[in-house]
């Protein structure tokens, strides 16, 4: 039977399928956390798709209830930026009605009508999540379709072969055949081959999941970490006044040293003890610029600077510090002007001499750091966070390379070894090709263990977006099997597994302490370090190919206009 015996859906039936897939995606996702409707979500707005009448009937209501849905999702946004709110709501519902359109098009082409569309929906998907995730506006990689599948670790264990885009394969599937179900699109055979290949297709990613989650380790064989959460409500990169600093910096040293105290009275020696994202006050450890400072009269000068060097020695434990780094200055209208600015990650050894490695941040979170596009304009793009953002500043510089640390630890059996640490901060985490480029070289496991230092005080009291940060996070560790430490500012800090499996977390927006704790390292190579992003990439290539050649739609095809004339 042809998908033409669908009767044509007028203007209601397309905004009630419209409000449903809104619904069902943004329950999703945190802080709802209904993850099972990631398989039915797309649903709703593959039959709109194909059967609405007209297309600006299904460009409207699309547009309206998904920009809905997405600033559910995205409202803390709204207490940073009353105009970022609509405009990310705007741009997000913008790629749901460009899925659609896209889904619409081979639906009901002459070329592709006999395809089902459990092959139709994971092309035209997740094609468009590579745009979106990882191309426009230097990415957006949050809310994928797969994402939420990490609630059963099983199913988002194929993450290790091609990213989350192999994770999202199997919803997207599961509501192609569901769609089809539906429609009665295309013949009774077609409809049998999409179910029968979304079946293989579940048992392989179950079996799959099944087969390479590692059991929990009762005793784990890398180093011990510490972990400390930071409680500083408001983002210290908007206001931080220096009494504020003092203060904070003195409950930082005193949790800090305390616990390492305590782990000390238990026996255990902490090999690496972690702080969040700029949470060491200061213009970071560059003596020269220090030096600079001080001669023009700076407080407090140093002083942050040896108590961070102080609070090593005391405890003996290497310590990475999340810090601002100004390596010089220039002489402004005003008087002294940084020549530059980094957001760091800075290794600071016991009795260590000198001038510490540091990391710094080289992918700058797009409109949270810099404005992807409109940042070759500096005018344009002060106006625009006057407008915006007013009090914001977007004055931070990209990192020109990729830091790996390198600490010492001793085995179970008392060898000496050492371990390659990366730290990617805030958002970098979220970046699947970082991340790769930081654990991997010329297909070796250079770095055993991901360190994510993170400020995560831009949400509020939105601890759902804190969640799904934690969530997109966990896929790093699935993808490149390494285990990942979490420090942040208001959390979620966290130890995940190379299977992504949360093993300890602090709770959001309270201060503490995670850890000490042995991490569980794993050598294991997998296919994602070798392909990357290359089947995103070749998914969008299919996905373009498939729209130039859809060309006409089925010709069996009654006047939507007329079908839809009772509706």
């Amino acid at each position: 039977m042809s998908h033409a015996s669908a009767p044509a859906a007028g203007w209601r039936r397309v905004a009630m399928l419209s409000v449903l897939h809104a619904a069902c995606w943004t329950l999703a996702f945190p802080p709802f956390e209904i993850w099972f409707l990631a398989f039915v979500s797309i649903v709703p707005l593959a039959v709109a798709a194909v059967t609405a009448a007209r297309i600006r009937t299904l460009t409207a209501c699309v547009f309206v209830a998904s920009m809905l849905g997405w600033m559910v999702l995205n409202r803390w946004i709204g207490g940073i930026s009353g105009a970022g709110l609509p405009a990310i709501g705007a741009y997000l519902a913008s790629c749901t009605v460009l899925a659609a359109l896209c889904i619409r098009r081979l639906g009901r082409s002459a070329r592709f009508r006999r395809l089902p569309l459990a092959v139709v929906l994971p092309v035209a998907w997740l094609g468009l999540e590579h745009l979106r995730g990882h191309i426009v506006f230097d990415g957006y990689p949050w809310y994928l379709v797969g994402q939420p599948l990490i609630a059963w670790l099983p199913l988002a264990q194929v993450a290790d072969l091609a990213g989350v885009l192999a994770v999202g394969v199997l919803p997207l599937a599961v509501s192609g055949v569901v769609a089809d179900l539906l429609l009665q699109r295309g013949s009774a055979t077609g409809r049998r081959a999409g179910l029968a290949g979304t079946v293989v297709l579940a048992a392989f990613v179950i079996m799959y999941g099944v087969a390479r989650i590692r059991p929990a380790a009762s005793t784990p064989d890398g180093p011990v970490v510490t972990a400390i959460q930071t409680d500083v409500p408001q983002s210290n990169k908007v206001a931080w006044s220096l009494e504020q600093q003092q203060r904070d910096f003195i409950r930082f040293r005193d949790a800090t040293y305390a616990a390492a105290v305590e782990a000390a009275a238990a026996g255990v020696d902490v090999d690496l003890c972690v702080w969040p994202e700029t949470m060491l006050p200061g213009p970071g450890f560059e003596t020269a610029a220090l030096t600079v400072l001080e001669s023009a009269g700076y407080w407090p000068g140093r002083r942050f600077v040896e108590a961070a060097r102080d609070l090593v020695d005391a405890t003996g434990t290497p310590m990475l510090f999340g810090t601002s780094t100004v390596p010089g200055f220039v002489e402004g209208d005003e008087g002294l002007v940084a020549a530059s600015r980094f957001n760091s990650m800075v290794l600071v050894e016991p009795e260590a001499n000198g001038v510490p490695p540091r990391y710094d941040k080289v992918f700058l979170t797009p409109f949270g750091e810099t404005m992807p596009y409109i940042r070759a304009w500096p005018w344009l793009q002060d106006r625009m966070l006057a407008i915006g953002a007013r009090g914001m500043r977007f004055d931070l510089d990209a990192g020109e390379a990729i830091t790996r640390f390198e600490i010492d630890w001793t085995d179970a059996e008392g060898t000496p070894r050492r371990l390659g640490v990366a730290t990617p901060i805030c958002f970098e985490d979220t970046v699947p090709e970082l991340c790769r480029a930081m654990i991997w070289v010329d297909g070796r496991k250079v770095v055993g263990l991901l360190v994510n230092a993170s400020n995560d005080g831009w949400f509020g009291d939105a601890d759902g977006i804190r969640r799904l940060h934690n969530q997109v996070a966990r896929f790093r560790s699935i993808e490149n099997r390494v285990p990942l430490v979490r420090a942040v500012n208001t959390g979620i800090s966290c130890f995940v597994d190379s299977s992504g499996r949360l093993v300890d977390r602090l709770p959001a927006r309270a201060s503490g302490v995670l850890g000490p704790r042995a991490i569980g390292l794993d050598d294991r190579v997998t296919v994602f370090a070798t392909l990357g992003a290359w089947p995103g990439r070749v998914v969008l290539l299919v996905l373009v190919l498939m729209l130039c050649c859809a060309g006409r739609r089925a010709s069996s095809e009654p006047s939507d206009r007329r079908r839809a004339a009772g509706s």
